[in-house]
């Protein structure tokens, strides 16, 4: 991974609110992840934000996996940054900051080495 930066794409689903009268609070919407591993390496993925490092989870080489962020993380701080772990690695690439809303999708590329 020299010299290469994380592709990083912010993709927001647009939501519709209620204003009607119900009292009935709304659920909480998931944030999620879309990890794309381009690379042939196996990638542990973590997120940072809130004063938190929380693991997402493992994406093998090749392949694509969806991962739901944490509420909490989302909710105390909105900007998070996305921590990549290559197996085997003794470096760990760091995305830039982006801002998130609960709801909000987002897409991660790790590119090819």
């Amino acid at each position: 991974m020299k010299g290469k930066l994380l592709a990083l794409a912010l993709l927001t689903a647009g939501c519709a609110r209620h204003s009607g009268s119900s009292a009935a609070p709304e659920p909480e919407q998931k944030t999620t992840v879309q990890v794309k591993n381009q690379n042939f390496s196996d990638m542990n993925v973590f997120v940072l934000g809130a004063g938190q490092r929380v693991r997402l989870g493992f994406v093998t080489g090749l392949s694509t996996q969806t991962f739901t962020l944490p509420a909490d993380i989302v909710r105390i701080s909105p900007q998070i940054q996305f921590e990549i772990h290559p197996i085997g690695a003794n470096r760990n690439p760091i995305s830039e900051t982006i801002n998130v809303i609960p709801g909000d999708q987002v897409t991660l590329t790790i590119p090819p080495q």
